[in-house]
């Protein structure tokens, strides 16, 4: 008989060349694994009434080979190895093809191995095709001798004699497997923990979180929503401080903390930090890991526990008190915001901030539990830092201590490395930093924390700064935006000008122009009148502008004389999208619309009303508004745009109305324009700074609601 380690080696290898049976977006496909006896069939039961069957399919895999066998199970312990494991694999792309034909999560009860007393290693059940479908296994740890007890209790079934201490070396070595095959294979495992509740609670838990997971947005989409949240405030914000936890705001890592403070299977204290094993092992610092990480906790603690164990860390934290003063003197500036972004424990570092009197204005963005919604990982740190610079068009500041932080710090307008204790520090900084910096260009500097330490490198290349540093308190706070009207002037383009690069393309001046806004500025104008002239004015800015930054194509049309003859249409025009901002952008948007008939029509109430299928496989993104004051709502439906990531060839906004400053050098939505290359067309641009409110507001004006303001 084979033993547990060779058939093991077997699965891995075999593994690596098969190719998944199912589509690149794989079903969700759940192993439910134990020893015979421990309480599957029960667990799947009761999952099976409190999962919504309209999401969730359940299989036992012995009825899925004796439906597959001729005979059944009787007949199928009557072949060889080989038939057997080909009845195996099929059983289980069976499963896999049933579910994405479905739509649904699938529950698979199974075995692992079968190890009988006396024999040396047990028989490995398990096959290559298991882990190509399995998304996740969940593992049901059961003391050995409740399940002896209940093997001993089961008159239905003839099961073997055998001991307690057996079915513990049975149970750890199935464990310690599935662990190492999970983790080799990109598949999440998670131990159902022994608690007072129940298999139950937990395994409800993690199954729902495994299937809401893959229906809900990706995780960068979230973790950016939490990140939108933190930086909310009265006064825009300009500038942002992105700040790493672990090692960077004091010297202690929360992780390695709580592991020392957690308790395992047993109640016993962890010899070895299990994120040691999980980030060296083949999913490294990926998404899988973390997500893997987050497992992790929730089979160490429950929510009670959990919350207990974050504030015992946290009381035993103390923040550097450079960053203190720092954090307290950037809060006196309303344009500037502060964040923490850790891949560690987001609980325990709010917990900090919020001992330290800061957790009101800085809020921590981090996982480390399923009700966080996200994982933090560094790819995602420097995504994040990215997109603020790039979508939002805000200067971003980063700091960090380690080689995990230097992507975010590289993709930052300015970087700070924590250089901490010699003692505690990462060892392997120095070479990252080396390479960064000769190989890459990265130029950064150093604050020492505590201030006694030796540096990193040598102050050439990594240079020493102080937080109280008077330079570098000005660099952070100084306002960004030149407030000059000729600041403004230079950023928008006249009738017919484009130079690639220009803010705004404006009739400002144009006799064209004079005429349409003459009606829209007339106060006694309202309702359809004036939704009229705004229908006329997109109708003007679709012929005079829309085409010219979008470009024309040629089609065949009947000619007057019977032949064919060239006519002239927008370029891929089937492949435009016009998106009216309601309430104001929907009379210009028909105007629009009515030059580009072929076009798609949206209505969009917020960002989120733009869906996937809106931009599909278009070419063209048209958004029109009525009014650009400060430009806040532009930016938040371009940031939702290209955060679809659909690969859109021209993105224009089309309004009635911009305002000088809103398309300044420095300002945010000139920056993200610039970034993403899109086009503004506008009727008139303005230097008039007043906002309509209520009976002014355009909105209201259009629609006869002025008396509801």
């Amino acid at each position: 008989m084979p033993t547990p380690i060779t058939s093991q080696a077997s699965i891995a290898t075999t593994t690596t060349k098969l190719k998944s049976p199912v589509s690149d977006k794989k079903p969700i496909v759940i192993g439910v694994y134990g020893l015979p006896g421990s309480g599957k069939s029960t667990l799947m039961q009761h999952l099976k009434l409190e999962l919504d069957d309209e999401k969730f399919v359940f299989y036992e895999g012995s009825e899925l080979i004796s439906a597959i066998v001729a005979g059944g199970l009787a007949a199928f312990a009557k072949l060889d190895k080989q038939q057997q494991r080909l009845v195996r694999e099929r059983a289980i792309a069976s499963v896999a093809a049933e579910c994405s034909a479905r739509n649904r999560t699938a529950l698979v009860a199974g075995h692992y191995m079968f190890w009988p007393q006396g024999e040396s290693g047990g028989d490995i059940v398990a096959t290559a095709s298991d882990f190509c479908v399995y998304t996740h296994i969940i593992y049901l740890h059961v003391p050995a001798h409740a399940i002896l007890h209940r093997r001993l209790g089961d008159t239905r079934r003839h099961r073997p004699p055998v001991s307690a201490a057996h079915l513990e070396q049975w149970q750890r070595a199935e464990m310690d497997q599935l662990g190492g095959l999970c983790r080799r294979h990109g598949v999440l495992f998670s131990v159902v923990p022994q608690r007072d509740d129940g298999p139950l609670a937990f395994a409800l838990h993690v199954v729902r979180h495994f299937e809401q997971t893959s229906a809900r947005r990706g995780n960068l989409a979230l973790v950016m929503d939490k990140v939108d949240a933190a930086l909310a405030g009265e006064e825009r914000a300009e500038t942002v401080l992105v700040v790493d936890a672990d090692k960077t705001l004091a010297g202690e890592d929360a992780g390695s903390m709580f592991w020392q403070a957690a308790r395992g299977p047993g109640r016993e204290t962890w010899a070895i930090c299990p994120l040691k094993s999980l980030f060296s092992s083949p999913l490294g610092y990926s998404e899988a890991a973390f997500r893997q990480a987050t497992l992790l906790y929730e089979e160490a603690a429950d929510e009670a526990e959990f919350e207990a164990l974050c504030d015992k860390i946290a009381s035993a934290i103390t923040v550097h008190p450079e960053f203190i003063s720092l954090f307290r003197l950037l809060l006196t500036h309303r344009h500037v915001r502060v964040v923490v972004l850790t891949c560690g424990i987001r609980r325990v570092w709010q917990a900090v901030m919020d001992k330290a009197g800061l957790g009101h204005r800085i809020r921590v963005v981090g996982g480390g539990r399923i009700a966080d919604e996200i994982v933090v990982t560094p790819a995602i740190k420097a995504q994040v830092v990215s997109s603020l610079r790039q979508q939002s068009g805000l200067r971003v500041w980063a700091v960090g201590d380690g080689p995990l932080d230097l992507p975010m710090l590289e993709a930052a307008d300015q970087s700070v490395v924590v250089s901490g204790d010699p003692q505690s520090r990462s060892r392997s900084m120095e070479d990252a930093l080396c390479e960064a910096i000769d190989a890459r260009g990265f130029r950064s500097r150093q604050v020492l924390l505590p201030p006694h330490v030796a540096p990193r490198l040598d102050t050439t290349k990594l240079p020493l700064l102080a937080f109280s540093d008077a330079d570098f308190v000005e660099a952070l706070v100084c306002r960004r935006r030149r407030g000059t009207e000729a600041a403004a002037a230079d950023t928008v383009s006249k009738s017919g000008s484009s130079d690639g690069c220009a803010a705004v393309l404006h009739a400002t001046d144009t006799g064209a122009a004079k005429l349409l806004m003459s009606r829209t500025r007339d106060a006694s104008v309202a309702g359809a009148a004036l939704r009229l002239a705004h229908q006329q004015a997109g109708r003007y800015l679709a012929l005079r502008f829309v085409t010219e930054v979008i470009g024309v194509e040629s089609f065949h049309v009947p000619h007057v004389q019977g032949h064919q003859t060239a006519g002239f249409r927008l370029a891929h025009e089937p492949q435009t999208t016009i998106v009216a901002l309601m309430r104001g952008g929907e009379p210009m948007a028909l105007g629009i619309s009515e030059v580009f008939p072929r076009a798609m029509f949206v209505h969009a109430f917020a960002p989120d009303d733009i869906k996937d299928h809106h931009l599909e496989n278009q070419e063209n993104l048209v958004l029109v508004d009525s009014v650009v004051n400060s430009g806040q709502s532009i930016m938040d439906f371009l940031r939702r745009v290209t955060r679809l990531e659909q690969h859109l060839t021209n993105i224009v906004v089309v309004a009635g109305v911009v305002q000088k400053e809103a398309v300044a050098d420095g300002h945010a939505l000139r920056a993200m324009m610039e970034h993403h290359r899109v086009k503004m067309v506008a009727l008139r641009v303005s230097s008039n700074k007043f906002t309509g409110t209520k009976t002014t507001d355009t909105g209201n004006r259009l629609f006869n609601t002025t008396h509801l303001a």
